[in-house]
């Protein structure tokens, strides 16, 4: 069955490698995208870009209603800033709520994804490794983490005004990282920092999602008709600051909780514009690493991608090349000696 389509934050990072996606998809009738800000992507017959503010369910609804509209994708998010708190919980957690009254009210709309993250959760001491779906969601400090968590809790009382006929599902997404990595982002600070750090006495646990299993994953969350509930959307595993610092021919810094701590807050407070924060210190040394048995089972998918290989393409694409494993190395010599046979 043909499918038209809304995402929201489709200038965003994940809004735009998701608009992207569903134009290529078979079964993807019209992409509506809707965002304050333009899109990225170029203008073309299936896809329409509507300037609206998602905290407007009249302007939602009438978008809904005008396009025929049977899948929202809600993946709008505000940088969860301290000094924009009051803007960023409205946008965040009050546009998620009017998100889900629009697509409440319309009944031409089926499916409503909405994406949080597996930060919700929070880097707090005594994390069980790997986090499942009926733990607790504890962030508390990082804002980004505590707006997810909140976003999450009050669509919880929302939830038992759903009309019969809507499936609701809550992405957790891991960090999704790739070939289109933004000039922010985790994949490029690491790749400019001139070492990793980690603390002592902890293998510092990394999850990343790949851009591809992003992609892989909303599409079956679509093509399901009944899927809904709350998944972790993580890879198989996790991997290491050593294992990327290997990877990477970066040395690696271990230092002490105590001291790392405070080093990145007083990094934070001098240089404003910095992304490293205090925050970075407790996902080190109390790592958010979910588990995926949940959505595997539902959508019957499996993940191509484990952490470190989305993370090296983020690095190729950032122009760091990744060391060749030992593996890597004799199969790639293998295909050399391979081509100097002269055919007989």
């Amino acid at each position: 069955m043909a499918k038209k389509v809304l995402v929201t934050g489709c200038s965003g990072y994940l809004g735009d490698l998701l608009v992207r996606n569903l134009l290529t998809h078979p079964i993807v009738q019209k992409v509506v995208a809707v965002d304050l800000k333009p899109p990225k992507v170029p203008a073309r017959p299936k896809f329409k870009h509507c300037a609206a503010d998602i905290r407007d369910e009249f302007l939602l609804r009438s978008i809904i209603s005008e396009e025929g509209i049977d899948t929202v994708f809600h993946l709008a998010f505000m940088e969860a800033d301290p000094s924009r708190a009051v803007l960023s919980h409205a946008m965040n957690v009050g546009g998620t709520l009017t998100v889900f009254d629009a697509a409440n009210r319309s009944s031409g709309v089926t499916k409503l994804i909405i994406t949080s993250s597996t930060w919700a959760y929070g880097a707090r001491r005594g994390n069980p490794l790997p986090l499942r779906e009926s733990d607790r969601l504890r962030a508390t400090d990082w804002p980004y983490g505590l707006h997810k968590r909140l976003v999450e809790e009050e669509l919880s009382k929302s939830l038992p005004q759903c009309r019969k006929g809507l499936h609701v599902a809550v992405l957790r997404l891991a960090t999704v990282v790739g070939g289109s990595e933004r000039p922010q982002g985790p994949v490029r600070l690491f790749c400019e920092a001139p070492f990793g750090v980690s603390v002592m006495l902890r293998p510092g646990h990394l999850q990343f999602l790949s851009e591809g299993d992003f992609c892989r994953v909303m599409n079956r969350a679509m093509e399901e008709p009944s899927f809904s509930g709350t998944y972790n959307v993580a890879p198989d595993g996790w991997t290491t600051v050593g294992d990327l610092c290997r990877r990477l021919g970066k040395p690696r810094v271990p230092m002490p909780y105590s001291i790392l701590w405070p080093l990145f807050f007083l990094s934070k407070r001098i240089q404003k514009r910095s992304t490293v924060s205090e925050d970075l210190a407790d996902m080190l040394a109390f790592p958010v690493v979910a588990s995926n048995d949940k959505i595997k089972k539902a959508l019957g998918l499996s993940f191509e991608d484990d952490s470190e290989t989305a993370f090296l393409e983020g690095a190729s694409a950032c122009g760091c090349s990744p060391a060749e494993t030992p593996r890597e190395a004799g199969r790639h010599a293998a295909k050399r000696t391979m081509r100097s046979i002269p055919p007989r």
